[in-house]
């Protein structure tokens, strides 16, 4: 992140104040992966992922084509992705395949490229991992798989305005870290961002929301709030 310490926002009074950095956001990683997966509508890709213990940033955006520098009104020959960055300490490339393959039916085809089913690979263990997942469910399912497995080339974060979609549908949510991060980019790559992301879309279980729930830089009332979405009492 770009701005890690000393973020001045401006409180509701008018008054200026120093926007406290989120605990779960100034951990440093010394083994950080990247994985990217493309299940449709990226929004809600990004907040699955964003809930899972271990993933450390998530970021929405453009892959598998051959257009320099697309956009979402001109993708081009491109599919809507999301890029992980993770901490295999915590959770293993594997695990988050499983997700994957989970998500979606693979014995469907694609109607779409910009809505394609594609597992990106980074490297040769990601490709085997991915190949061989792939096996197991065409033999256990005795159906043909339609998922493509390909290599990852470029990635293009996309627009600011889809990153953290369903952070951003919540005012009192993204006002507080919007303060935090005035940076678009600082905001995407938050892990605080990433965890609501994920919790505001319904995903994560009660014990992580009241675990991280005081590590999220969320102002008492907002945490009160996300507390209750998951039936624990806030305060």
């Amino acid at each position: 992140l770009a701005n890690l310490v000393g973020v001045t926002a401006v409180a509701a009074e008018g008054k200026s104040e120093k926007a406290e950095i989120p605990l779960i956001d100034k951990r440093e990683y010394e083994n950080v992966h990247e994985a990217t997966f493309a299940l449709g509508c990226f929004w809600g890709v990004e907040s699955k992922y964003g809930a899972v213990p271990g993933v450390i940033r998530t970021r929405v955006g453009y892959a598998g084509g051959a257009k320099e520098d697309p956009t979402y009104h001109d993708l081009g020959d491109h599919t809507e992705s999301v890029q992980l960055e993770f901490n295999p300490e915590v959770v293993s490339y594997e695990d988050l395949v499983e997700i994957f393959w989970e998500s979606h039916d693979p014995s469907s085809r694609s109607y779409s490229t910009q809505y394609a089913n594609i597992l990106f690979y980074h490297n040769d263990y990601q490709q085997k991992v991915a190949e061989r997942t792939k096996q197991e469910f065409e033999e256990k399912r005795d159906k043909k798989v339609h998922t493509q497995v390909r290599p990852i080339e470029e990635f293009y974060p996309a627009e600011p305005y889809h990153q953290k979609y369903r952070l951003k549908q919540s005012s009192q949510f993204i006002g507080v870290l919007g303060d935090i991060y005035p940076d678009s980019e600082d905001l995407r790559d938050s892990t605080a961002a990433a965890r609501l992301n994920g919790f505001l879309a319904g995903h994560g279980t009660p014990d992580q929301v009241e675990k991280l729930a005081g590590k999220l830089g969320l102002s008492e009332a907002a945490r009160g709030k996300l507390l209750n979405r998951f039936g624990l009492k806030g305060g």
